[in-house]
């Protein structure tokens, strides 16, 4: 049944519905407390559809394992042979001597390494499957790390802002009054004004970037990304080595994947080759005479005849091999794009550590510092409001500047950490 309301309050039971939805997201927040980036990738490994769906493959491919070296099903034949169909006993069965109602069975054998090689080749597609899984599990790992990390940072870099505001603020509350005794003009409180505006515009804009972050983050997480989050891991360490996934590119998640195709291809190779090789069935079948005459049972086995292989059974095994060197070509590019692609990241990692540290041991002292000279000098009589408030913007771009190091070391450090599975724990 469907309710339909009048006009007049259909807007507020909208409102209700809204105000509802809001309060309850909020009470599930407050509940489970503040999310941590080892729960975000535990419930984003849970709730993706992707791994889902990879998962799906590789079940399927492990249950055709079993059943690929086995023999094909049996064939039931029934029929008649010999069916006279004119003169004076057409389409009688038991007047002609030659006529019998036949039933057998028949019995394909591929040859011994054929049904092996089948076995194998399936037993490929699992471990492809499988080295995709593995693939998807980190890059949703990476995803989800980035996107949380993404709103941290967009949080953190909020606050500056504000407290830019707030300060603003205090000033512009006290201007009437240094105007009145003519420590200020009418040319600083319209200064003042001017950067206060900006600055609120700044935490509007910041908002907004908070907002899309959080959306990326819900897109993995639904609900749960509305919590508050919990404090970043130390993204100075890492659960794996660089160094050791640069020596050792094989373990690379993607690169697994080139290396199972290439298993895979070789082992296709091998089955065309296997075509030159006979296989054969049995057939047996009970002919039916009686009442007439006598019963027959007839014995057949027959056997491949690979007849002009060059033409074609060696063509099919050439191009076979042809692809598995494909795949061998691909694998080495992909190696050398990771191994690229690895050191790229790792460059990063380091230098935005560099950069952090600069920002902690330098430039944020030397912002700090310039702010208080600039308000010793103007309290002092001896100095320009413009002068204090480039160097409150110039503290509040360092302080962001610094967030912003510490994101880019967070994003590289994502990338390398989650480079292979790892098994996180809330």
């Amino acid at each position: 049944m469907v309710l339909v309301f009048p006009g007049r309050l259909a807007r507020p039971l909208a409102g209700f519905c809204t105000g509802l939805a809001l309060a309850a997201t909020l009470s599930y927040a407050a509940d489970v407390g503040p999310l941590s980036l080892a729960e975000a990738l535990k419930i984003g490994e849970r709730d993706s559809p992707r791994l889902a769906a990879q998962g799906a493959a590789l079940a399927a491919a492990k249950e055709l394992v079993p059943r690929a070296g086995e023999l094909p099903d049996p064939k039931l034949r029934i029929g008649i042979d010999n069916l006279p169909v004119s003169g004076a006993d057409r389409f009688r069965y038991d007047a002609d001597s030659m006529t019998m109602r036949r039933i057998g069975l028949m019995q394909e054998f591929p040859n011994g390494e054929k049904r092996q090689l089948r076995g194998q080749r399936a037993a490929r597609e699992r471990d492809v499957e499988a080295a995709n899984l593995a693939a998807q599990r980190t890059s949703v790992q990476r995803e989800v790390a980035t996107a949380w990390l993404e709103l941290y940072f967009a949080q953190q870099a909020r606050t500056p802002l504000v407290e830019l505001v707030g300060e603003l603020q205090l000033q512009l509350d006290t201007v009437s009054a240094a105007i009145a005794a003519g420590r200020q003009t009418s040319g600083d409180a319209l200064a003042l004004r001017g950067a206060a505006v900006g600055a609120q515009d700044r935490v509007i804009d910041q908002d907004r970037s908070i907002e899309r972050a959080r959306y990326a983050l819900a897109a993995w997480l639904r609900e749960d990304a509305g919590r508050s989050l919990a404090a970043p891991p130390d993204t100075a360490r890492f659960d794996h080595s660089p160094s050791a996934l640069l020596a050792n590119l094989h373990e690379h998640p993607d690169q697994r994947v080139y290396v199972e195709r290439e298993a895979l291809a070789r082992t296709d190779a091998a089955l065309a080759t296997n075509s030159k090789k006979s296989d054969w069935s049995l057939e047996v079948l009970y002919g039916q005479r009686a009442p007439a005459f006598d019963n027959m049972i007839t014995v057949m086995v027959s056997f491949d005849l690979p007849w002009e292989a060059a033409k074609r059974q060696d063509r099919d095994a050439a191009a076979k091999h042809l692809l598995a060197e494909q795949a061998r070509a691909q694998g080495e590019e992909a190696r050398r794009m990771h191994e690229a692609e690895l050191r790229g990241i790792y460059a990063d990692w380091q230098t935005a550590g560099v950069r952090t540290e600069r920002f902690e041991k330098l430039l944020l002292p030397l912002a700090r510092e310039r702010v208080a000279a600039a308000l010793a000098v103007y309290r002092g009589g001896r100095g320009e409001l413009a002068t204090v408030l480039e160097a409150r913007r110039a503290e509040t771009e360092t302080r962001l500047g610094f967030l912003q190091t510490q994101l880019e070391r967070a994003r590289a450090w994502a990338k390398l950490n989650f480079l292979l599975p790892i098994e996180v724990q809330p």
